[in-house]
């Protein structure tokens, strides 16, 4: 494993040394530590997008599988725990209006991008609702009608479930008519089959890509 040139990518000194160590624990499978150093980047002040962009998707490119399933649950874990005052801070600082809500569509039971999600948009200071997996389409639907509700995010990894997606879309589309709720669809099956071709207003490849899209929208409501 080689250590990241903080010069390249853009980071400090001290930034970089929790990001190698994060990188190493990853790369190593080592569950415990890979919750560890991301506390303790965390409470240093490195930001969530450095901590999983140039930390946890650089040990992934060596780890694998394996080590996206324990990051996943690592993150999870950790993200929600940042101390309180800095979570006031940041919400005070991007002024964030509303709430987000996210699920994965019926027929699919993947949720490792979608905790990623949520666990990134937690730590950012966003108030965030996980409905969990194989969401009925017209649970989205009841959902969005709640009046503090400005986003919903649709995680969908298996072509097979494209027919609830449409579904979905067709009732969030219908059931929206002053455009109150904006609508992301995440998942990697989105982009590369569908595209462009679903009526939803944002697309994600991947769950960095997601919490940028929602915080623009959500600092400007």
């Amino acid at each position: 494993m080689q250590e990241v040139n903080t010069e390249i990518i853009g980071i400090s000194e001290k930034d970089g040394y929790f990001i190698n160590k994060i990188i190493e624990a990853v790369c190593s499978l080592d569950f415990f530590s890979m919750k560890e150093t991301i506390k303790e980047a965390v409470n240093a002040g490195v930001s969530t997008i450095d901590i999983i962009k140039k930390g946890v998707l650089e040990g992934l490119e060596e780890s694998g599988e394996m080590g996206l399933i324990l990051a996943a649950e690592a993150l999870a874990e950790e993200m929600p725990n940042i101390d309180e005052e800095k979570r006031k801070k940041l919400d005070q600082e991007r002024n964030y209006s509303g709430k987000v809500v996210v699920g994965t569509i019926k027929g699919d039971i993947h949720s490792l991008g979608k905790n990623i999600l949520v666990s990134v948009m937690k730590s950012y200071g966003m108030d965030v609702m996980d409905l969990g997996v194989d969401v009925e389409p017209e649970k989205f639907l009841e959902i969005s009608q709640l009046p503090d509700v400005k986003v919903i995010g649709i995680s969908y990894l298996l072509s097979s479930a494209e027919p609830e997606i449409r579904k979905a879309l067709a009732l969030l589309k219908n059931g929206n008519q002053n455009n109150k709720v904006k609508v992301i669809l995440g998942g990697a099956a989105v982009v590369k089959e569908l595209g462009n071709e679903l009526n939803a207003d944002a697309l994600a490849p991947d769950a960095l890509k997601g919490v940028e899209i929602i915080d623009n929208w959500l600092r400007n409501q």
